[in-house]
């Protein structure tokens, strides 16, 4: 019995050595796959087909069919990818069912904790280099910089912030200069 489990442990954790590689079935030489008569138009006159190789030279079984390169689709989620949509914090939150995230990572078990912390985490670390940029224009004119100053900043650097679930969006306020998270309450109710 203790061989036996031994045995199965160590299957389980070497596994295969090498993968399993499925290999494509052979295709035929396409002198193997025509028929050898002297005139193959004569027996099947559906193999008739115009010669565009020369006489010593076998023609391809099958032409290779092309397809048409397909767009790329857009990847579902929003795990490493990137927006340059801040809105004015200060219109925003005046909108009913619109708060400021106050950047605590939330959730009840482990996965929701762990998705709340990959969100909060990346939008602090996405933001603090526009959040360094705004201070030194502080710095040099003394304020903050405008909604529209800001947004032309961002556009000037091209500067984008990682992208957050469907129901939060970036928000400016000029007053504090500060980049927030602005949460729906509403949308995050309903759900996607």
């Amino acid at each position: 019995m203790l061989r036996l489990i031994a045995c199965l442990s160590l299957v389980l954790l070497v596994g295969c050595l090498k993968p399993i590689e499925l290999e494509e079935p052979e295709k035929k030489p396409a002198s193997e796959a025509q028929p050898t008569s002297a005139n193959p138009a004569s027996t099947n006159p559906a193999a008739a087909q115009p010669a565009e190789a020369a006489p010593g030279q076998s023609m391809p079984s099958e032409p290779a069919a092309e397809t048409p390169a397909e767009p790329a689709k857009p990847k579902k989620g929003v795990i490493h990818q990137t927006t340059d949509v801040v809105v004015d914090a200060k219109e925003w939150l005046q909108k009913p069912g619109i708060e400021a995230r106050d950047g605590k990572i939330e959730g009840v078990d482990p996965f929701s904790q762990s998705a709340s912390g990959y969100f909060t985490l990346a939008a602090k670390a996405s933001t603090l280099g526009m959040q360094q940029q705004i201070q030194h224009y502080k710095a040099l004119n003394g304020k903050n910089p405008s909604y529209k100053e800001f947004a032309q900043m961002m556009r000037d650097n091209r500067i984008e912030f990682a992208k957050l679930r469907w129901y939060e969006i970036y928000g400016y306020n000029e007053d504090t200069g500060n980049i927030l998270v602005l949460v729906d309450t509403v949308a995050k109710e309903e759900g996607p």
